[in-house]
């Protein structure tokens, strides 16, 4: 957002545009004006930016009790005769907490002003130059500083600035050479800032204090010196100000603060709004998003069900082949248990069936000494756990008597 700052000269108002974010962009105008009209000037900032012969502002060192800024100001506004040099007139003054130097301005020319700058953009802060030029040289940075503003028939104007803050302010009227007397009085500054330049004027001075540097207002962030007052107190907009050290009256600090509230209250609204309709598009675009992500998910599906079919068979055979892999691994080579059986098995036996299945067998033959076949396959290591399964029968073969015998038993390999 863009920020105006308007310095009231005797004879000129100079200002200073404020526009951009973080490294603003800056705009400087100078306008002659009327103090009693100052009509035309405003239009011809407002055109270009998108400011007597008497003083406008009072300065003097007021002895006031130790109390808040503001009833210190309270004080001044309730006998402004008694302090300044007026009669019948009420002053706008900018007061501070721990220093007796007091600004103010006729509070009548002070609201003309205001109203006519107002037709450019609303009016935030009104306060003293040397205020704002303090601020604006706290940006170079320049902390102790003694400027001389030549006004030359409409008076100089001397400010000095000691650790950033302004300890003192007046108009001379008269030569240069007055000027040059008041500075020989404080042999503290030994440079001088002069504005505007001017070689003639700089030289006649150096003349007249010969032990002090004459240089021009430096410029601040592409601000020229002419126009820093203006542009520190576009400066000021940057923090909420304590109106009772500024030149803003009662009335416009009130309908300043109304007009911030209210500002503050659209910008919460607007912030709810935009809130809503971003909260109601995230909505609509994860919707749209899930929307777009299960139909492109479904597509794949398609796609992938011939993978996916031939990916079952795959794992259904694999897992055929593991199962067989372990049967294969458990059961025993049916020739290694013939070739135990045909070590262990007494003379005159012989085999008529042999099943397995994994561990467990069954044999089923003729002995003529079935119970001899039990104990004979009973002390080998490979045979376990052997039984009959059915009663032994007797059968007569030829002149030799053979029993019949079915046995089971576990073969266990010898390691």
């Amino acid at each position: 957002m863009a920020r105006l700052g308007v310095e009231l000269g005797p004879r000129a108002i100079r200002g200073v545009r404020l526009e951009g974010w973080p490294r603003p962009r800056t705009q400087v105008v100078e306008v002659e004006w009327d103090r009693d009209d100052p009509g035309d000037a405003v239009r011809t900032l407002r055109e270009t930016l998108g400011a007597a012969d008497r003083p406008l502002l009072f300065t003097k060192r007021v002895k006031l009790p130790a109390l808040p800024a503001a009833e210190r100001r309270n004080i001044l506004r309730l006998e402004p005769e008694r302090f300044f040099a007026v009669r019948s007139e009420d002053l706008v003054p900018a007061v501070r907490d721990d220093d007796d130097l007091i600004f103010a301005a006729k509070e009548a020319q002070l609201a003309g002003w205001v109203a006519a700058l107002e037709q450019i953009a609303p009016v935030d802060l009104v306060e003293p130059a040397p205020v704002a030029l303090s601020r604006a040289l706290a940006r170079a940075p320049l902390h102790d500083v003694v400027a001389l503003f030549d006004g030359r028939t409409d008076g100089i104007g001397l400010v000095e600035i000691r650790g950033g803050r302004v300890t003192s302010a007046r108009r001379l009227f008269g030569d240069i050479a007055g000027a040059a007397a008041a500075l020989a009085i404080d042999p503290g500054p030994g440079t001088i800032y002069l504005s505007p330049w001017s070689e003639d004027r700089a030289r006649a001075l150096a003349a007249l204090l010969p032990s002090a540097s004459l240089q021009p207002l430096p410029s601040v962030s592409s601000v020229t010196g002419p126009f820093l007052p203006a542009y520190g107190a576009a400066l000021a907009l940057d923090a909420p100000p304590d109106f009772a050290r500024t030149l803003v009256s009662p009335e416009l600090g009130r309908g300043i603060r109304t007009r911030h509230r209210r500002e503050v209250g659209l910008a919460v609204a607007a912030c709810a709004v935009a809130l809503v309709f971003a909260l109601t598009s995230i909505d609509v675009w994860r919707a749209r998003a899930t929307r777009e992500l299960d139909a492109g998910l479904e597509a794949l599906r398609r796609r992938a069900a011939p993978a996916l079919a031939l990916q079952a068979r795959l794992e259904t055979v694999a897992r055929q082949a593991q199962a067989i892999r372990a049967i294969d691994a458990e059961r025993a080579d049916p020739l290694q248990v013939l070739l135990a059986l045909s070590r262990e098995l007494p003379p005159g036996a012989f085999v008529r069936g042999l099943r397995g299945s994994g561990t467990d067998w069954q044999l089923d033959g003729y002995a003529p000494n079935a119970a001899r076949v039990l104990a004979k396959l009973g002390a080998g290591p490979e045979f376990r756990d052997v039984h009959f399964l059915s009663a032994m029968n007797r059968a007569q073969i030829g002149n030799q008597s053979y029993e019949s015998f079915a046995l089971a038993f576990r073969y266990v390999p010898a390691p």
